[in-house]
């Protein structure tokens, strides 16, 4: 009888375990819940306002007929001036939308940096989880779970609705309704883009959280940490994959269509490249450029639409192992720092 008593306890314990894990995840929700709220609103709000301005949109366009040529000077006239309205009343607040979609990462990294790992360092409250057989690793875990999923599932939402909107008029002829929002323009705020991006910079909020243990301070850190990791890899985009070269006698021009033309010079007679040489325009377009260069043409480097979704999965990628090691690393500190 007493063999039986003593084995019942032993056969339970490891029932407490997810126990623990739960009541982890409860007390990390009650500290974040009024945020967590606000932001479950934003999204809603956010994503309906996208739903709504793709049908207003298109209805737009339907409506005046933009998504034929005008014919006549009256007829393109009128047609002018509804792409005119149109820019007016729905270009800017797309491309506002997509800004919005392209600094939203930032905010999970201040976020994860400040509230959620440096208050806890800072004020000491973290002492209270470890002391309840929890982990720093699991309570690590269970802090950055809660705007992982928010990544993961708000941002996959609202840049999909995002890319949804702005695929409806971007083509309608040849751009001219969006002609500084094409694919290239708009790029941080379309696809997998801004969801790799945020989870990157939920990796770095926690670094420098757990390395300042500051909250403004690891704010600030996060802040200057993200432009200069930013900046280099959209200075590297163009060249994440083999672009495509235009050859010719005359100047080409860097705008228009759906190719992003991203670099511009002089080639010799043995290929030899010069970009933008130092030239007047007057000169390019007289061709004084050229001899003056001992060149033979120009080239431009390009990137066609069909490059579109090949630089987003490369993109991707890069920013998920880059996300991927900064979060390694802020588990190795916390195991490090608190064995």
């Amino acid at each position: 009888m007493s063999t039986a008593l003593t084995s019942r306890p032993l056969a339970d314990a490891p029932a407490a375990r997810p126990a623990t894990l739960r009541g982890l995840a409860w007390v990390v929700w009650r500290q974040h819940r009024l945020t967590s709220w606000i932001a479950l609103g934003a999204l809603l709000a956010f994503g309906a306002e996208l739903v709504w301005l793709r049908f207003a949109m298109t209805s737009f366009v339907d409506r005046h007929g933009l998504r034929s040529a005008c014919a006549g000077p009256e007829a393109c006239e009128r047609w002018n001036m509804a792409v005119a309205s149109f820019q007016y009343e729905y270009a800017d607040l797309l491309r506002y939308n997509g800004l919005l979609l392209t600094w939203l990462p930032l905010l999970f990294g201040l976020f994860v940096a400040g509230p959620v790992v440096a208050r806890e360092l800072e004020t000491g409250a973290y002492k209270m989880a470890w002391t309840q057989s929890v982990s720093p690793v699991r309570w690590f875990a269970a802090k950055l779970a809660l705007p992982a999923v928010a990544a993961l599932a708000g941002v996959s939402l609202l840049s999909a609705l995002h890319t949804w909107a702005w695929r409806s008029v971007v083509s309608v002829q040849s751009g001219a309704l969006l002609a500084d929002r094409r694919w290239f323009d708009a790029f941080d705020a379309l696809g997998a883009v801004p969801v790799a991006n945020s989870l990157a910079a939920i990796g770095l909020g926690a670094l420098v959280g757990l390395l300042v243990r500051r909250v403004l301070p690891a704010m600030a850190g996060t802040a200057v940490a993200s432009l200069a990791l930013y900046w280099p890899l959209v200075t590297a985009r163009p060249h994440l994959m083999a672009s495509e070269t235009l050859l010719d006698r005359e100047v080409p021009n860097l705008v228009g269509g759906d190719s992003w033309r991203f670099e511009r010079g002089v080639v010799s007679a043995t290929g030899r490249r010069m970009p933008e040489p130092d030239c007047t325009l007057l000169d390019k377009f007289r061709g004084d450029c050229l001899t003056r260069h001992n060149a033979t043409g120009w080239y431009v480097d390009y990137h066609p639409a069909s490059h579109f979704w090949p630089l987003q999965g490369i993109h991707t990628g890069i920013v998920l192992a880059a996300g991927a090691a900064l979060g390694a690393g802020a588990l190795w500190w916390t195991r490090r720092g608190h064995r």
